[in-house]
């Protein structure tokens, strides 16, 4: 199961689209930009922004 962290950004939509056209399965956490949640010490830990 794949674990996408996304927002409603097109770059992340593609993500969607893509996972969902390759018939993966994903779960959905959403990462909202807007209140940087980014740099929240849980999310990169992660996914660090370098």
């Amino acid at each position: 199961m794949i674990d996408l962290y996304t927002f409603t950004t097109p770059n992340g939509r593609k993500a969607s689209v893509m996972l969902e056209e390759v018939e993966l399965p994903y779960n959905v956490h959403k990462i909202d930009i807007t209140q940087q949640q980014q740099f929240t010490p849980e999310y990169i830990a992660i996914n660090p922004n370098k």
